[in-house]
């Protein structure tokens, strides 16, 4: 699942490990597109669960926190919904979340990296609370979960 993200990230799943089963599938058609339908389809899946995510976010906290409180509520969940992100782009097909998610280190790292950023940032505009900061967290994690999801369904379709 090829979805833009955070530079750092992006740049640390071109070094992910390869899966143990890679010598078991066969080599990708040169001809095939890279970006084919369902990569597409991929794209635009996650490109709306962040955008109705963050939105409606921003929605509910306006009233009921001020502005400034809730454009800080939808920044932290667009950064989050990369983190999120950035485990779900790993591989188009097999488990996203299993041994296979520790393996790459620089990941890791530059997540951790991100996040620290993300709470410098926020201490230096309007400091969110454990709620709201549990909220972003919980509504970025549905990039994942559509994910999850879609593979769930996929590989249950294709069982005989």
């Amino acid at each position: 699942m090829d979805v833009p993200m955070s530079p750092a990230p992006a740049m640390a799943l071109a070094v992910d490990p390869a899966r143990d089963d890679v010598m078991r599938h066969p080599p990708r058609d040169p001809g095939e597109r890279i970006l084919d339908l369902r990569r597409l389809l991929a794209v635009g899946r996650a490109g709306a669960v962040m955008a109705v995510g963050t939105v409606t976010l921003l929605a509910l906290a306006r009233p009921r926190v001020g502005t400034g409180t809730a454009l800080t509520v939808a920044f932290t969940t667009f950064v989050l919904f990369q983190l999120f992100n950035a485990l779900a782009a790993r591989a188009d097909d097999g488990p996203l979340l299993g041994r296979h998610q520790f393996r790459n280190r620089a990941l890791w790292l530059c997540l951790a990296g991100v996040l620290a950023v993300q709470v410098l940032a926020v201490f230096g505009t309007v400091p969110l609370t454990a709620a709201e900061w549990a909220g972003c967290a919980l509504t970025a994690s549905t990039v994942l979960l559509a994910e999850l999801a879609v593979r769930g369904a996929r590989s249950t379709l294709r069982r005989p």
